[in-house]
């Protein structure tokens, strides 16, 4: 596995990891947990079930692994906010600091605390037969939030989800912490070396602001046509009466009177 992952896999601990392609762009972005000396679990952050399944086995033909698709027998439940760790660990009387795997009445389920997220955020991986079990203790202590409210939050931290970078370059989107420069060699990895190397990384997230809808996925300035495109959007947002995306802007533009369409927008601290 080490030789297509940007991270590190160990039998020592469970490590978020991008796969790339030849040209180091993002195909996926996933955990990978040690169940035990052999056996690994994949989670993908992808929408589409089967898509890491697909990717993984077309990469790793020539090595001595077998892969099965079980997506459908576990499900993630995500908890995120500062203050996480402490009032799940005090929900489950167990320090979840110091387990990854915690045992809890009659079932089990896996932690991953993702130190790559600028904010707390524990994943749980359990097994879909157990999923009802851990909803009802948690859905009791800490609330469930929409999508859209989520999605708010994303923004607020700069956080994507794959579906938003798909074949962009992970330094551009500061995805650094899921790469090692120590390690052995992985696909794409000739391709982030040399822009991190030389100082390459042209362009930067940001969050936008804007007055108006968002009409297209390109940027613009008034000397450039082309300065950055759109992640991702949110519709007009109530509270505030304006539209937010993510974007991706080049460096040299960041201080520039961007445009999306004819429309003014900008950047958001």
């Amino acid at each position: 596995m080490n030789r297509i992952t940007t991270n590190e896999i160990t039998e020592k601990a469970n490590i978020r990891t991008l796969l790339l392609d030849d040209n180091g762009r993002i195909i996926d972005n996933f955990i990978v947990l040690n169940v035990n000396n052999n056996d690994r679990l994949l989670i993908s952050d992808s929408s589409k079930i089967s898509d890491l399944y697909k990717q993984v086995t077309k990469y790793i033909i020539l090595e001595n692994i077998n892969v099965d698709d079980i997506s459908y027998s576990y499900k993630r439940i995500s908890i995120v906010g500062n203050g996480s760790c402490k009032l799940l660990s005090k929900i489950l009387k167990s320090n979840i600091l110091l387990s990854e795997k915690v045992f809890f009445d009659d079932f089990s389920f896996f932690i991953f605390i993702d130190k790559s997220k600028p904010i707390e955020w524990i994943d749980i991986i359990i097994q879909s037969k157990d999923l009802s079990k851990l909803e009802k203790i948690i859905e009791d202590n800490i609330p469930k939030v929409s999508d859209l409210n989520f999605k708010k939050f994303r923004f607020k931290y700069l956080i994507t989800t794959l579906d938003e970078v798909i074949g962009i370059n992970p330094l551009e989107l500061s995805l650094i912490d899921l790469i090692s420069f120590s390690k052995g060699c992985y696909i794409g990895q000739e391709v982030i070396a040399r822009m991190d190397t030389y100082n390459k990384v042209t362009r930067k997230l940001v969050r936008l602001i804007s007055d108006f809808p968002f009409e297209q996925k390109k940027l613009s300035t008034h000397k450039s046509k082309n300065v950055g495109q759109l992640l991702s959007i949110l519709c007009e947002d109530s509270e505030i009466n304006t539209s937010l995306a993510l974007a991706l802007v080049k460096n040299k533009d960041i201080a520039n009177s961007i445009f999306c369409g004819a429309k003014p927008v900008f950047i958001s601290d």
